[in-house]
């Protein structure tokens, strides 16, 4: 998808999902009388809802022509966009038989495995500009030399308050959610864990393969 390209590369957006919203749904309906199976059906809208939901937050936070939606200050989203987002990833999209607690294990189902897999990477692509701010403010302590650059530096708020440049820089707020982006890079590694061994049947090898 172009969307995956721009979060990766600080490349021109081609506009094409300019021509999303005229793409109406699949019949299902009719997708029935032609002999699909109801599983199969109910898997692909919600892997449908996923894809919208991904290039809503792609064009959110990733849209190299518009970055309005981060704060200047630190790079990060703002919490009114964070929660917004969230709202579109709550679990009400996710049909009965294949909802999923937080909690639970890998699925052992193929079709379940890749609905959570998306899932989780809509969460990553959230929470990751948090991940990259911790980075990129533990580089610069040790670029500088500082005494709080070592594996104890973000065990407390008292380790990153106090004089200098980059004094508060990294919020409690930013932490708890780069938690939940490292929570959500381990969720969509292992989401194929549990799936029978065989040949996988993906569409983009060199993507998959990458994430």
């Amino acid at each position: 998808m172009p969307s995956d390209i721009i979060a990766e590369l600080p490349l021109p957006q081609s506009h094409i999902l300019a021509f999303e919203e005229m793409m109406p749904y699949p019949n299902i309906n009719l997708a029935k009388e032609l002999g699909f199976d109801e599983y199969v059906l109910q898997s692909y809208l919600a892997q449908l809802y996923l894809r919208k939901s991904l290039n809503v937050i792609h064009q959110l936070l990733y849209n190299p022509e518009n970055p309005r939606p981060l704060q200047a200050q630190d790079g990060t989203p703002t919490g009114r966009f964070i929660d917004s987002i969230q709202k579109s990833l709550d679990m009400r999209f996710v049909p009965p038989e294949f909802m999923f607690q937080h909690s639970d294990p890998p699925a052992e189902d193929l079709l379940a495995a890749r609905l959570r897999a998306k899932y989780w990477g809509a969460h990553v692509i959230t929470y990751r500009p948090f991940i990259r701010q911790i980075l990129e403010h533990n580089y610069r302590l040790i670029s500088m030399g500082s005494p709080s650059s070592g594996p104890d530096a973000y065990r407390g708020e008292t380790r990153f308050q106090g004089d200098g440049a980059d004094a508060g820089v990294i919020s409690e707020e930013v932490i708890e959610n780069a938690v939940k982006g490292i929570r959500a890079l381990i969720e969509s590694t292992r989401a194929f864990h549990r799936v029978p061994d065989k040949r996988f049947i993906i569409t983009n090898v060199f993507g998959t393969a990458h994430a």
